[in-house]
């Protein structure tokens, strides 16, 4: 469509209103760098001005089809607090043809058919097995017949097992994680975690409160996608709206396990006292269940570690591993925090442990203990992580060419699971770069 964008009378671009829909916009757009990157950093407005420039748009015609003014538009793309408008974003959403969830919207009212919900009800657990990662909004159709019931549109009553169900999600999504990057389960866990938000908004007295304590392990799975992205304070902020959420649904394992992240993000500024103080206050809480208090020893035991505390490490590591084996197996679907951990991961912390302690062959002697019989069963990227710290511990030892082989093992790991938490690990490496191998890996790295 040819658009006439002069003004004779005044010598200024006219505002032209086009009479027919916009065109979609291709699909490639999306997946842009800009778009990403505006995605990864929560700034809609940046969406928005990309969807405008590519319709070929100024903000004052783009302001004139919306209904709002020029200076409107370009606030909202600025990234002022009109940006986080629903009442904005929503009509920019349809108007421009944006996909819902990189605007950070979910449709919930989408309607469903009668055959959606006959194949979701029996099922659920199987049926969204083999969707995770397709389009979100047809995601968030078949969540939205879950959770109302045979009905299919929000506004009615929550069907009875529909909390159950979203607790069912979560661990889908958790182990959907194993075989799937962060990037490409963020829309997903955004949408969810959206979703989810608006219900207990809506929904009064319990249901509300474990709508809340739902949501809080949503929002701790975005935190922890947005760590392996390489971006820790959008980590920072989603782990602390867990804690939030958890504490408002007085969800105790929630709130110490929001600890154990924060002390584990904490990590990275190589602040000993702060991982340990973090991992303390996750123990403090009361009536905890036994996985999640293992959890909060064993990361306590990484902060002491890191603080040069052998003994008190090792104890910490002993009672975790005697807390762990008080854990009763679940037979349910259901997510519960800590459901996948197993005793020779606890192993593999000792090993990590005597390698932050400066002692390099003990932890090789532990990593070649459990390296045979738990390798092969970890995901892509703790595999990585791992590969990295026993590299690291040959490289401490003096054998420098295994721990170059070694390293590229982890390289190989971070790059098929673009897991930025290896690429961290293998930056450990940097104080042996005088060997030639490893100062190669090193300018990959970079």
């Amino acid at each position: 469509m040819a658009l006439d964008r002069t003004d004779p009378g005044a010598g200024r671009p006219a505002v032209v209103v086009p009479q027919a829909p916009l065109p979609p916009l291709p699909g490639s757009l999306w997946e842009s760098r800009e778009v990403r990157e505006a995605v990864r950093n929560q700034t809609p407005g940046a969406v928005v001005a990309v969807a405008r420039r590519a319709h070929g748009l100024r903000q004052d015609e783009l302001g004139s089809l919306a209904g709002f003014s020029q200076s409107a538009i370009s606030r909202l793309e600025s990234g002022s607090n009109i940006s986080y408008d629903l009442r904005v974003l929503r009509p920019m959403q349809r108007l421009l043809g944006i996909p819902a969830h990189l605007l950070g919207l979910a449709d919930h009212s989408l309607p469903v058919g009668g055959a959606d919900v006959e194949r979701l009800a029996p099922g659920f657990a199987d049926l969204l097995n083999g969707v995770v990662g397709i389009d979100v909004d047809a995601l968030m159709a078949l969540t939205t017949a879950a959770v109302f019931g045979g009905g299919g549109a929000s506004g009615g009553p929550v069907a009875d097992d529909a909390l159950s169900r979203l607790r069912v999600l979560r661990r889908i999504l958790n182990d959907a994680h194993n075989w799937r990057s962060s990037r490409a389960l963020m829309p997903t866990a955004r949408g969810l975690y959206d979703f989810i938000d608006v219900l207990r908004r809506s929904a009064r007295g319990e249901q509300r409160r474990e709508l809340l304590g739902i949501a809080a392990t949503y929002a701790e799975f975005v935190g922890w996608l947005h760590d392996e992205l390489g971006d820790p304070r959008g980590a920072i902020q989603w782990t602390a709206r867990a804690l939030e959420q958890g504490q408002a649904a007085d969800n105790r394992d929630v709130v110490s396990y929001s600890y154990v992240r924060m002390s584990q993000l904490a990590e990275a500024d190589g602040d000993a006292d702060r991982v340990v103080g973090l991992a303390r206050a996750a123990r403090r809480e009361q009536d905890l269940s036994p996985v999640v208090r293992a959890l909060a020893l064993r990361q306590e035991a990484r902060g002491l570690a890191g603080a040069g505390d052998e003994a008190s490490c090792m104890d910490r590591l002993d009672e975790a591993r005697a807390e762990f084996e008080r854990v009763e197996p679940r037979t349910d679907d259901e997510y519960r925090i800590g459901y996948c951990a197993t005793a020779q991961q606890f192993d593999m912390e000792r090993a990590a442990s005597w390698l932050a302690l400066g002692k390099p062959n003990r932890a090789i002697e532990v990593y070649q203990d459990v390296q045979d019989r738990v390798w092969r069963q970890l995901c892509t990227w703790e595999q990585g992580v791992h590969t990295a710290k026993l590299a690291h511990a040959h490289a401490m030892a003096g054998e420098r060419e295994h721990a170059a082989v070694l390293a590229y093992e982890a390289l190989d790991n971070a790059r098929s699971s673009r897991s930025a938490l290896v690429v961290r690990e293998l930056g450990r490496l940097g104080s042996w770069e005088g060997a030639p191998d490893v100062a190669e890996l090193a300018r990959d790295l970079r």
